[in-house]
């Protein structure tokens, strides 16, 4: 009697997971930092437009505030021209990346975007953290992939779990942030693409998670009466 042929274990898939869990754990520290900053100055921003709210008029403090805000506006245009892939959110540079239609240098993203991102959203100039976490973490899918020296499909894998992960540490939503990636960013739902995502969005979280605790990001409070 023939015994049943056992199935062979799949290396590639359980390669993959570690990858992308690297990637998570790597884009997890990145943008829970990039989330820390943005914290910091919208911390101290609504410190000085209260202050600037309740006090005597004084034309010097506002004419500082409105100098200091275009100076920061100044410093964020001279990023965009050294390198324009960082304008907007980023996704549709990541979706571009994804299909073959762009090649970024993930270096010059990765902290151009964490600088600029942290000028414009901690003073209060633009609001929205998604865009930029999800091209942070793709530029760190990326630049993991260039050090494991992986290429095409490979590389491509890597990116869209970075892409994952940055969403995932975002808003401390990991399903979230692999069902978008699936969806708006990768276009495939593939089995492989689908682990490497959520491996990575599960190593982001647990970081994120780590440094601002398990309170929601949109938490909404409420008293009974």
């Amino acid at each position: 009697m023939a015994r049943p042929v056992k199935e062979k274990f799949d290396v590639t898939r359980l390669r993959f997971v570690l990858l992308g869990l690297l990637v998570g754990l790597m884009s997890g520290t990145v943008v829970s930092a990039f989330r820390y900053c943005i914290e910091v100055g919208l911390r101290y921003s609504r410190l000085v437009y209260g202050h600037l709210r309740i006090a005597p008029f004084v034309w010097w403090q506002w004419a500082l505030l409105i100098g200091v805000n275009l100076g920061l506006a100044l410093i964020v245009a001279w990023l965009l021209k050294k390198e324009p892939y960082i304008s907007g959110s980023g996704i549709p540079q990541v979706e571009g990346q994804l299909a073959g239609e762009l090649e970024m240098h993930w270096w010059s993203i990765l902290w151009r975007k964490f600088v600029g991102g942290v000028l414009a959203l901690g003073p209060g100039l633009f609001l929205g953290r998604e865009g930029p976490s999800i091209q942070l973490g793709a530029s760190v899918g990326q630049g993991l992939a260039a050090r494991f020296k992986l290429s095409g499909t490979d590389r491509r894998l890597l990116i869209a779990s970075g892409s994952a992960a940055g969403l995932a540490a975002a808003f401390n939503a990991p399903i979230a942030g692999t069902l978008f990636v699936l969806e708006e960013v990768y276009h495939n739902f593939s089995p492989l693409v689908w682990l490497t995502a959520l491996a990575g969005a599960i190593g982001s979280d647990f970081v994120s998670l780590n440094v601002f605790g398990l309170v929601p990001v949109l938490h909404l409070s409420y008293s009974r009466s």
